[in-house]
């Protein structure tokens, strides 16, 4: 029987382990963050939760949600934010999937989980951040309906800004398909994955990116206006 559940400092060498492990499997280092395991700690403790996936009790992956205080860091002054929408913010923060349980969308089932929990928390303001080469975890955040809103240079690389407002008509998006999260509109604009000055450009315009496709081999971001 598989679960998620919500984890305890009694989990933290598991999690600890399983990230370092994911990491180590990483063709370039700076796809991911790598976290101390301070950072896991005050997450269980005081700055958040980590939810487990389970398969009996055989931990699959670990799902990370950050519900920062008023002097944590808050992903909300990347997307600029008003100081008083702040406090509204929750992290998806770091997934890992054990190699042998991937390919089950466990990465969107787990961001689904935290959507639902950031709201049950309080928070109206889903952030979090993903390395445009990371495509499984940009294709699973685009399809849990989450939106690309930026870049920035964060976490040794550059960094997708992505949102998802909670208050607005909530669910949690089916997990379905290829997890792609394409939306096909009659003004998406499509651009190349690699290719980060058109997607800039594409921002600055009031676009967002709300899915991806492959066209030709070549991964592509729908960006429609805001």
């Amino acid at each position: 029987m598989t679960t998620i559940r919500r984890l305890g400092t009694e989990h933290l060498p598991a999690i600890i382990g399983l990230h370092h492990k994911v990491l180590a499997l990483l063709p370039t280092k700076n796809l991911a963050a790598c976290e101390t395991d301070g950072f896991f700690a005050d997450h269980i403790a005081t700055c958040g939760h980590i939810y487990g996936a389970f398969r009996d009790d055989t931990l699959m992956a670990y799902s990370v949600l950050g519900l920062p205080r008023r002097d944590d860091p808050n992903f909300g002054v990347d997307h600029n934010l008003l100081p008083g929408q702040l406090a509204g913010v929750a992290h998806i923060d770091g997934v890992s999937v054990a190699p042998e349980w991937r390919g089950q969308g466990w990465q969107r089932k787990m961001i689904n989980h935290r959507l639902a929990a950031a709201l049950a928390a309080g928070r109206s303001i889903a952030l979090s951040t993903v390395a445009p080469g990371n495509v499984p975890s940009l294709r699973s955040l685009l399809s849990c309906g989450l939106t690309i809103r930026g870049m920035v240079e964060k976490f040794g690389g550059i960094r997708y800004l992505v949102r998802r407002d909670l208050a607005v008509d909530f669910a949690p998006v089916p997990v379905t398909g290829n997890g792609t999260g394409e939306r096909p509109q009659s003004d998406m604009q499509w651009i190349n994955l690699d290719d980060l000055p058109r997607q800039r450009t594409a921002i600055a315009g009031g676009c967002i990116g709300m899915g991806g496709r492959v066209d030709g081999g070549k991964i592509q971001i729908g960006y429609v206006p805001e």
